[in-house]
């Protein structure tokens, strides 16, 4: 950590001339008595500082000196900079390593491109109105992943104390703000495991050795293909209104466009006749209800059934005929006889 340090001293002396001890402290996160230690391991070692004390002093390279770093265009150097340090960085524990990684970039690039605090692009993966999983092993599944070690793991499918399982970490993925751990288990077979049902992480000193021509991204997607193909299907033919057909890319996400462009021409009242797909009748006629006299359901019938069984208990609930709740009508008794 101590080198990394040093070359990070270093450049910052060289993108911005002159700077006091204080600041170099401030920057690299370290005290004032170390950064005079590094001063002196970096003149020991033959770069060309000069040191100044006193008000208006500071510390600064000599100039016509560079640092050794191959150069990048700056096309280059916008492409590496231009998101910063991502969040998803933050939760492996690399943004340290990446805000270094940005310093060296700057120098290398003339100074060219946005710093990471002037990043261009901002990542926020996470869909609407879902929460961040909790992932409290996240930082060790990186580490394996990293050191090309394997790990023993407890995996939490259900109820019970899961048994401990040793994989060979190839990769994580992030879906939408889920974490995936891609990992080769016993017999060679490359799984899937949700990160944030990982109960604990061993991290093992057995070598991991990447199966020839593993690639991450073309396994994920694949994995995806296969994945979305196996799920169960229960296709709805159905008709609906413009106002729900407005709403339906916000409740269905992506498969809704793709309905929409198979859909039928609207009717003279606007109505568009489509096929969406879900898990089970239950499901589709959850989601469905929401959307009341706005969508009608052609087929299956055990949809309708769902949805008619579902607006019986809407209606005996808050009919007109079922009066107030026990609670509602006391609080009403309550504010008459105030008045």
């Amino acid at each position: 950590m101590r080198a990394d340090r040093l070359v990070s001293l270093v450049l910052l002396l060289q993108a911005r001339g002159r700077m006091t001890a204080r600041e170099l402290a401030g920057e690299l996160g370290v005290s004032v008595r170390t950064v005079y230690r590094d001063l002196e391991g970096l003149g020991a070692a033959g770069v060309p500082l000069f040191a100044e004390s006193g008000p208006g002093g500071g510390c600064e390279l000599l100039d016509g000196y560079r640092f050794p770093l191959r150069a990048l265009s700056p096309d280059e150097a916008e492409a590496l900079l231009i998101l910063g340090v991502p969040g998803v960085l933050r939760e492996l524990g690399l943004d340290r390593a990446v805000t270094a990684a940005h310093r060296h970039i700057r120098v290398s690039a003339a100074g060219t491109g946005p710093g990471p605090a002037e990043a261009l692009v901002h990542l926020d993966m996470p869909r609407w109105f879902r929460g961040r999983e909790h992932v409290p092993h996240l930082r060790d599944l990186a580490g394996a992943v990293r050191e090309h070690r394997a790990a023993k793991l407890r995996y939490q499918r259900g109820p019970g104390d899961p048994a401990p399982r040793v994989v060979a970490p190839l990769g994580l993925v992030n879906k939408a703000g889920t974490w995936y751990l891609i990992a080769m288990a016993a017999g060679g077979r490359v799984t899937v495991f949700r990160a944030a049902r990982i109960t604990s992480v061993q991290i093992l000193n057995e070598p991991v050795h990447r199966p020839p021509g593993f690639d991450l991204a073309v396994f994920w997607e694949h994995w995806s293909r296969e994945f979305e193909a196996s799920r169960p299907r229960l296709e709805v033919r159905l008709r609906a209104s413009q106002r729900a057909l407005a709403v339906f890319p916000e409740v269905f996400g992506d498969k809704a466009g793709d309905a929409l462009g198979a859909a039928l021409p609207p009717d003279e009242h606007g109505w568009r006749e489509m096929t969406l797909s879900f898990e089970h009748e239950h499901a589709a006629a959850q989601r469905l209800a929401g959307f009341g006299a706005q969508v009608q359901v052609l087929s299956p019938s055990a949809v309708r059934d769902h949805l008619l069984a579902i607006a019986r208990g809407i209606l005996g609930r808050y009919g007109a005929d079922a009066g107030p709740s026990t609670e509602h009508a006391r609080d009403l008794d309550g504010r008459r006889g105030e008045t």
